[in-house]
């Protein structure tokens, strides 16, 4: 899914990280150095999310989004700042923002928060299923969350837990594995199996899922 997100930032450095690092999370990126500037994409195009910064040349990043909320703009933001008082993160969130992030901060935990801005927004009604207190299972995005990080496991991975999942603590035997992750239109192979089991272990522990001999598997977690 591709989020377009406009970054209002007065750093050049600073901008150019932003861009390298949500263009590979597949975001369309619009960038401005000054309100002014900002403004104007926001007249030309809608955003999903804005990244602003507080101290500008010209204005402050709170009168900017202070004058889109006026106008009836409910797209999130997200102040990025080394303002640390509680006075500025008070008047950040007067000012209509839905999040504060201070400098220096972990862009993995910036790229979090914007899904989760993005989501509420949108009223994400994601289906989610619980493993245990580190992991959870999102069943529509199709992937793996591990402390509020997203793991990248490949197709099969993700269909196998899911399996062991809807049995949980139940034995899954070897045919119901072949007929979930292959069905009739491909050729299983036992080997591609354990692949895929090992696969799961490596993230949820060693001792997550045993092998019941000659029938299955059981998920333990």
């Amino acid at each position: 899914m591709e989020y377009k997100v406009l970054v209002l930032e007065d750093n050049e450095l600073l901008l150019e990280t932003y861009e390298d690092f949500l263009s590979v999370h597949n975001c369309k990126v619009s960038l401005a150095s000054s309100v002014e500037a900002a403004y104007e994409l926001c007249f030309k195009q809608s955003f999903d999310i804005y990244l602003l910064d507080v101290k500008l040349p010209t204005s402050s990043g709170f009168e900017f989004l202070k004058l889109l909320r006026d106008s009836g703009d409910t797209t999130p933001a997200i102040f990025i700042t080394s303002f640390s008082g509680k006075n500025s993160l008070k008047e950040g969130f007067i000012s209509g923002a839905d999040d504060y992030i201070k400098k220096p901060f972990d862009l993995e935990e910036l790229w979090l928060r914007i899904k989760a801005n993005i989501g509420r927004n949108r009223g994400n009604n994601d289906k989610v299923i619980y493993i245990n207190d580190d992991f959870t299972l999102n069943i529509d995005r199709k992937n793996l969350i591990h402390k509020g990080r997203e793991i990248v496991i490949n197709l099969k991975d993700f269909e196998l837990l899911h399996l062991f999942l809807t049995n949980r603590s139940q034995v899954v035997t070897k045919e119901m594995i072949e007929d979930k992750l292959w069905g009739t239109s491909e050729k299983a192979n036992s080997g591609s199996i354990r692949v895929y089991v090992n696969n799961l272990k490596k993230i949820l522990g060693k001792e997550s899922i045993t092998n019941i001999r000659s029938i299955g598997y059981r998920l333990e977690i």
